[in-house]
């Protein structure tokens, strides 16, 4: 059932993305059919003007509504989905160079206005696009502007005819740097929108992690954490040839603890327990939860003997804490099995020695330590 649910989750999650994905392609499609509604008005003008044929102004509106509306259209039926670029922005380029060259090939009289466009398309590319798509899209427009330079020749020029074409000509031309400025700003925006959220998915993946590492209770390390430390201890002890000791903690009678005084009490006295061991242990030593009123304790390079006394201390430091503050009359011990690390052997040899040194320990009457 786990792995089910865990599945539908994840089908969720993706089926949220896609939707979020798409809402934004059409977002992005009406700024794009505004911009070329934008084009086709001001090429309207010119003819007004007389600059150019109003043909041009009507084709070019023609072929504007086309590539959006095929871009739409695959877009609102998610056949967009199916393709490796689902916002099709290789092809919306290529039309769009398409566009601006081909006014300019039929009104060369604005070309160099008009071309001014191609930058609007080429900053559009930097925000999508990478950086091989864009260099491509660098190279298509650098062949047509050569080949329509030499083929255009004296033909070429900006309309300064009458105050209307000037003011046309510097209205297109705000018209585009307004454009690119948008664009870049946006770019810059979509980086820090990137940047802030890889900072959440780092915060994230470290709660994770913390979750993962530790007990939820106490906020000492975990039975995988300890079992995982346990490993890499045992693997440095193996180069090094330098043993490391294992124990085993268990509360003594800590059940009763909890049917006199409740379980509140009872997570008290663990999250108390952890405090104290923390700071009576050696900074080297690693303990944490292993499950229950159980605990682990890894003592590096420490011989059985040592670790003995270490834990005596332990235990010494457990009793003379004021464990009244939590309930009155409230005592608590452990007792603990220790096993030696042996060279060459996994970590699971050590572990049960020590689960049965612990065993001992509680038929030989709780509140000390054993070894085997």
């Amino acid at each position: 059932m786990a792995v089910v649910e865990e599945k539908l989750v994840a089908a969720v999650e993706a089926r949220t993305v896609e939707r979020r994905g798409q809402r934004q392609r059409m977002a992005w499609l009406r700024g794009t059919a505004a911009s070329y509604a934008a084009d086709t008005v001001f090429l309207a003008l010119f003819a007004f003007a007389g600059t150019v044929p109003a043909a041009v102004a009507m084709l070019y509106g023609a072929g504007a509504a086309l590539v959006t509306g095929l871009v739409y259209a695959a877009t609102a039926s998610n056949w967009n989905l199916r393709l490796r670029d689902p916002s099709m922005v290789l092809p919306s380029n290529v039309a769009a160079i398409a566009l601006q060259f081909a006014v300019a090939f039929a009104a060369p009289q604005i070309a160099f206005p008009w071309l001014a466009n191609l930058f609007t398309v080429l900053a559009f590319g930097v925000v999508w696009m990478s950086l091989g798509a864009s260099g491509a899209i660098w190279a298509l427009c650098t062949a047509l502007a050569g080949w329509f330079f030499y083929a255009s020749g004296a033909s070429l020029g900006v309309p300064t005819g009458s105050a209307f074409e000037i003011t046309l000509v510097w209205l297109y031309f705000s018209l585009v740097l307004g454009r690119c400025v948008f664009l870049s700003v946006y770019a810059t925006s979509m980086r820090n929108r990137l940047a802030e959220s890889r900072r959440k998915l780092a915060a994230s993946h470290e709660q994770i992690q913390e979750l993962v590492s530790y007990d939820e209770l106490t906020r000492a390390f975990n039975r995988r954490s300890l079992l995982a430390r346990l490993e890499q201890e045992r693997a440095s002890s193996e180069r090094s040839r330098v043993a490391f000791s294992v124990a085993l903690l268990d509360l003594d009678h800590f059940k009763s603890v909890n049917d006199s005084h409740g379980h509140a009490a009872g997570d008290e006295v663990l999250k108390a327990l952890v405090q104290k061991v923390h700071a009576t242990m050696r900074e080297s030593d690693v303990f944490g939860r292993y499950g229950g009123e159980e605990f682990m304790m890894i003592l590096t390079d420490t011989r059985v003997d040592a670790a003995l006394s270490a834990l005596a201390r332990i235990r010494q430091a457990v009793a003379a804490h004021d464990w009244s503050s939590i309930a009155p009359g409230l005592a608590v011990a452990f007792s603990a099995g220790v096993s030696e690390w042996r060279v060459g052997e996994g970590v699971e040899p050590v572990l049960h020695r020590a689960d049965g040194a612990l065993y001992q320990a509680k038929a030989a009457g709780r509140n000390c330590g054993r070894s085997a």
